[in-house]
């Protein structure tokens, strides 16, 4: 019998413990995923005040204008915009533009820490 014949035969019989084993594994990566993010309660925290500072970001560019705007939004979030790491602080250069997208992103940033 080969070496391969053995093993197909181990299999055979004890085939719960590899598919035990790599549920173990996805296990593993599914929640050293989610732990790196936090909760999903933080995580849903954190998306709900990106949506609320996009809003605001939106209506700031309606009432005084898209140019004033993007000054309020860099005031309202200059504790994030310093505390952000060179590749953050380069995607947040090229959002400049868009008051409501560099808002979103410096909520999201700081992990919903803001207000």
């Amino acid at each position: 019998m080969t070496s391969f014949q053995k093993f197909w035969k181990w299999l055979q019989a004890h085939w719960y413990i590899p598919i035990f084993l790599i549920g173990v594994i996805l296990g593993w990566m599914f929640f050293r995923r989610s732990r790196d993010r936090g909760t999903p309660i933080a995580q849903t925290k954190t998306e709900l005040r990106a949506i609320e500072a996009e809003a605001q970001a939106a209506k700031l560019i309606e009432t005084v204008g898209a140019e004033r705007a993007k000054a309020l939004v860099k005031e309202q979030y200059q504790k994030e915009l310093d505390a952000l790491d060179a590749k953050q602080k380069a995607e947040a250069k090229e959002l400049e533009d868009d008051p409501q997208k560099l808002a979103k992103f410096l909520v999201r940033a700081a992990g919903g820490s803001t207000r």
